[in-house]
């Protein structure tokens, strides 16, 4: 059990103010007592957002053909010798309309897995960012040096524009909840990755632009989440459900999406992509809403968001950690974003995301020396 710690940061400035939530209580959300009695029961939480070094996105993950149990098993053996506890990961729809019956097996592998390092894991259920165009099968090999050249959206632009096809998911999510909503290897559920994400300079109306109009996914992918959090609810899972707000949110001033994410999380998820000053900020703000917290992305060299700066911050704030990326692979999340507009020709000093290389060395010591020393405390 964690022992409650009072915080000693020092916050400077405020980019947001508190978040009046609707008075009306909702149907199945925990209450807030609920809520922090099973967050104090747990220890720190940290670890990563994870995908095996030989996945390029979530189908190469989870298809029978490339389904990788023993990277899995290698990979979340150096996290678990780091001290990481947890880690987030992402499913996606078409493994299961492919064969349901092989996909949530395959989840339970994966599961037994992380059991035996003693990881928790977090799902992502639905994920509005990259390629708006899954396909099964073959996925395509990266793009060099490209970050995440090759994710893909879940559902497809396809679905999610159609209301009627957006309905026939519901199995996808109360198969999972069947199987997997009563497994105390399951930590959280996330409903929706970034749903509102138009990935401007990728496939937006600054890159390939193909993604859905932004007036048309913001509506669509506001409907989806509504259903999600029904459809799961209805199952009553014995974890907590969340959706998580991302980008410089303003608690003030909420997007419809973010408005409806934070109302029916039962534990609140945010991500954090900038400086300390604005990540110092977000927690003083976000502790006001008296759930846990849990920050599911976080750490972008390149944008001075750092281990050395956040981890203790979350851990003194008793936040769950989950920074972007465990080990370098297919995904080459350690170039930055800007590499879909610029031209990057050779692994970059600074890498952007990623703790460990592939042979399982550490990118910086004093990054997983700092991990464990908190981890362990």
């Amino acid at each position: 059990m964690r022992k409650t710690i009072i915080s000693t940061i020092t916050v400077i400035g405020s980019i947001c103010t508190l978040f009046t939530a609707n008075s009306t209580p909702i149907e199945g959300r925990w209450s807030e007592e609920k809520a922090n009695e099973w967050y104090a029961e747990l220890p720190w939480l940290v670890g990563a957002n994870f995908v095996p070094s030989t996945a390029i996105n979530q189908l190469e993950m989870w298809q029978g053909d490339t389904f990788d149990p023993v990277t899995i098993d290698r990979e979340l053996g150096w996290a678990a010798a780091i001290g990481m506890n947890t880690m987030r990961v992402y499913l996606h729809d078409i493994p299961y309309f492919e064969d349901a019956h092989g996909f949530l097996n395959r989840i339970d592998h994966f599961l037994e897995i992380a059991d035996r390092h003693h990881i928790k894991i977090m799902f992502v259920i639905f994920d509005g960012v990259w390629h708006p165009g899954p396909k099964p099968g073959l996925q395509p090999e990266p793009t060099p040096h490209r970050h995440n050249s090759g994710w893909v959206q879940s559902p497809g632009k396809a679905i999610l524009a159609d209301p009627k096809l957006q309905d026939e998911l519901k199995p996808y999510v109360q198969d999972l909840m069947k199987r997997f909503g009563q497994d105390d290897r399951v930590l959280v559920w996330d409903l929706f990755n970034e749903p509102d994400n138009m990935i401007l300079n990728s496939y937006g109306v600054n890159g390939s632009n193909i993604e859905l109009p932004r007036e048309v996914k913001h509506a669509k992918v506001y409907e989806l989440l509504e259903k999600t959090f029904e459809w799961a609810r209805e199952m009553k899972p014995s974890q907590p459900l969340t959706a998580g707000i991302w980008g410089m949110f303003d608690l003030e001033k909420l997007k419809p999406i973010e408005e409806l994410s934070l109302e029916q999380s039962d534990v609140i998820s945010f991500h954090c992509y900038e400086n300390p000053e604005i990540g110092a900020a977000q927690v003083k703000a976000l502790k006001k809403l008296n759930r846990p917290l849990f920050c599911t992305e976080y750490m972008a060299r390149g944008n001075d968001c750092k281990f050395e700066d956040f981890l203790p911050l979350y851990y003194w704030n008793e936040i769950a950690a989950y920074n972007w990326g465990l080990v370098n692979g297919k995904s080459q999340t350690i170039y930055p974003w800007d590499s879909w507009t610029q031209q990057y020709d050779a692994e970059p000093e600074l890498w952007f995301h990623d703790v460990f290389r592939k042979d399982g060395t550490p990118y910086d010591n004093a990054e997983v020396k700092l991990i464990k020393r908190l981890s362990t405390r």
